[in-house]
């Protein structure tokens, strides 16, 4: 689908559409904040992959930065030119976790996303609209990623379909390589937990064994003393009294 758009994008009107199935506004107060990682207080653009996937599948559509719900433009102010660079990867990145319901991965030629920024006039600080362009051609697309996620357009909002996840090789190859680091560092731990109780069994059998020995050589030390009190050399040696106790002469 083609918009028609603002020759001049001027701070403080607003723009001649609204949103809906092929339009999405967002108002963006940090842009540097949209390269932060999930779990600050900044979201990030992966909200933003969404609106993409569901405009791939409604034939095409605009995600419009710094414009306000009530068509109000505003800008975006601190986008640096190396933060344009980062938006643009990150958008042809997009191509590299998407495929067709059937497995088959998205194809160049009929699927485009294109990045434009506008300047935006009388605004009291330097700032821009910035707009993704989304436009596919050709049979229905039932586009979702890898992981199994569809997005289709309802009105302004996306609307998702859970379907069954597509994996690639490599992804698999991956899988299974984590699989078994993780199962190794199980067994590794298990092993080291088992050494560590055999060691602590060895110190106590060692110790039994100690203790019962000592016990043996306390009670023969008391009966070779008791022998030694019976049968302690006067006249005869003390062989010779054993000799004729055990043999009666």
């Amino acid at each position: 689908m083609d918009l028609e758009l603002p020759t001049h994008w001027v701070h403080g009107e607003k723009v001649p559409f609204s949103e809906g199935n092929n339009v999405e506004f967002k108002e963006v107060a940090i842009f540097s904040g949209l390269f932060k990682h999930r779990s600050s207080k900044v979201s990030g653009l992966p909200k933003y992959r969404d609106t993409l996937i569901g405009f791939l599948n409604g034939g095409g559509g605009y995600l419009i930065m710094g414009i306000r719900d009530d068509r109000t433009i505003v800008g975006v102010n601190d986008m640096t030119d190396e933060d344009f660079d980062k938006l643009k990867l990150w958008v042809d990145s997009t191509f590299n976790i998407l495929v067709h319901k059937n497995g088959q991965p998205l194809d160049p030629s009929r699927a485009k996303l294109l990045v434009t920024a506008f300047p935006v006039e009388n605004a009291p600080s330097i700032c821009h609209v910035v707009l993704i362009k989304v436009t596919y051609t050709g049979e229905k697309a039932d586009i979702m990623t890898r992981g199994g996620t569809m997005v289709y357009r309802l009105n302004a909002s996306n609307y998702k379909i859970s379907s069954e996840p597509v994996y690639r090789s490599r992804d698999v190859r991956g899988m299974i390589q984590s699989v078994q680091s993780q199962m190794q560092i199980i067994i590794n731990d298990k092993h080291k937990a088992l050494k560590l109780l055999q060691e602590k069994h060895k110190q106590e059998i060692d110790s039994l064994i100690k203790t019962e020995k000592d016990k043996m050589c306390a009670m023969m030390t008391q009966v070779s003393d008791s022998l030694y009190t019976i049968y302690r050399p006067s006249k005869k040696g003390l062989c010779e009294r054993l000799m004729k106790y055990f043999t009666g002469n």
